[in-house]
């Protein structure tokens, strides 16, 4: 029998005999159904609700796993395999990140957040696919622009992005993060790589900031005049209103080992907005505590000091659906020499100290151990390597006992 456990639910608190520690799993099976009632969210947050409440569940079914040499037993339940699941998206995070290094360039490379003015969220809400686009087609029109550019490079450079729709604290905050080579490879003359004439960015910030403006702006009275575009307000309005504004660019400093900004961009591109260890479910007060970095306190040189914040478990469930992609849509994006296309164009033509080195995808068994910390092959008592494997067939109770009981009386009576 799979019962609750405890009442306090956090990334080490166990949930039931043999169901996996899952804050946000418990959060979403205890009040997903009352969500879906108070705020009426669209098929596709409905969609990914319902799969998180069962991800790593008995509902699904999976192996019970027995060591021969010591009997140590554990269940492994199948996961929900949806993309944007913040649970059990871990291997094929690790896989975008292998993915992402075989197409690095032995060149320094520059981390440019390109953010959209909160003046747009509502924009962004209501066309999100083509708001989404734009933004990203916009930010590697500036990089191109200003490293092509003679007075800058006058190289073609290469550049990966990832879209992200939150702050920490989980708010609606519009922005894409680029990974960008310095430099580029020449368009004219002899083809060497050419590096900007500035040691530690790619360009002034006015300049970045202004060409993103622009770029963005001109492409966006195009994307207004679809007739699927909806808004309440005109093209020269919008207009206007943003000339005002100066749009934040933000350019990190150069780093030659990108490793560890490659792991920042694959952190979020399987998941929306948090991760299972920055969430905690208090069953008994009703309440969610969100970690967040507090950037407003934050010392010039020294990391955000972390803080906690404290929802109302509807407004913490509608604060991660409001980050789910419109349907198709690709949260990351590969430019220029990062393209698989444009880089096999250029590659005879690649200087052969810049080029990427053959880089070898971790195996599944790599992989796990990387995410659980312990070899996926041996038993974590015994250290044994002899299992006997059990298939566990699905709880078909398991949701009418977690989560249909939790509906709401309006519902129980619209089905009685």
């Amino acid at each position: 029998m799979h019962t609750h456990g405890d009442a306090y639910l956090s990334p080490n608190s166990g949930f039931g005999d043999h169901t996996p520690s899952n804050a946000i799993g418990a959060l979403f099976r205890e009040h997903g159904e009352h969500y879906i009632e108070a705020y009426k969210p669209d098929k596709l947050q409905i969609k990914l609700l319902r799969a998180i409440r069962v991800c790593r569940t008995p509902t699904l079914g999976g192996t019970l796993i027995r060591c021969i040499k010591c009997d140590h037993q554990r269940f492994q339940y199948l996961s929900c395999g949806h993309s944007q699941c913040p649970i059990c998206q871990g291997i094929k995070r690790v896989q975008w990140e292998d993915r992402l290094s075989g197409r690095m360039l032995k060149v320094p490379y520059c981390h440019v957040t390109f953010t959209l003015p909160h003046e747009i969220n509502g924009m962004a809400r209501r066309n999100p696919h083509a708001v989404y686009n734009l933004l990203m087609r916009s930010a590697w029109k500036t990089i191109k622009k200003l490293i092509s550019d003679k007075d800058e490079a006058g190289g073609l450079p290469g550049m990966s992005c990832v879209l992200h729709t939150w702050g920490s604290d989980l708010k609606y905050h519009v922005h894409v993060h680029c990974l960008v080579t310095f430099g580029g490879l020449a368009t004219q003359g002899k083809k060497e790589w050419v590096w900007p004439k500035r040691r530690n960015k790619l360009a002034s910030y006015r300049r970045m900031s202004g060409n993103f403006r622009a770029c963005f702006l001109r492409d966006l009275e195009a994307v207004m005049n679809h007739k699927a575009f909806v808004y309440h307000r005109s093209f020269e309005d919008v207009r206007n209103e943003m000339m005002r504004k100066r749009w934040v660019v933000h350019n990190t400093q150069l780093v030659t080992d990108s490793r560890i900004l490659e792991e920042y961009l694959s952190r979020y591109i399987c998941r929306i907005g948090i991760s299972n260890s920055r969430i905690q479910y208090d069953k008994i007060q009703h309440t969610v505590r969100i970690q967040y970095n507090n950037y407003r306190n934050q010392m010039p040189g020294q990391a955000a000091p972390k803080a906690i914040l404290e929802l109302d478990p509807l407004l913490a469930i509608h604060r991660l659906m409001q980050h789910v992609l419109p349907l198709y849509f690709q949260r990351s994006q590969h430019y220029g020499l990062h393209a698989g296309s444009t880089y096999r164009k250029y590659r005879p033509l690649i200087p052969s100290l810049v080029k990427q080195n053959g880089h070898s995808i971790r195996t599944l068994f790599q992989i796990l151990r990387l995410l659980l910390g312990i070899a996926p092959d041996e038993c974590p008592i015994c250290q044994g390597t002899n299992f006997e494997y059990s298939k566990v067939s699905a709880d078909t109770t398991y949701i009418r006992k977690h989560i249909l009981h939790n509906r709401s009386p309006t519902q129980t009576a619209a089905r009685a």
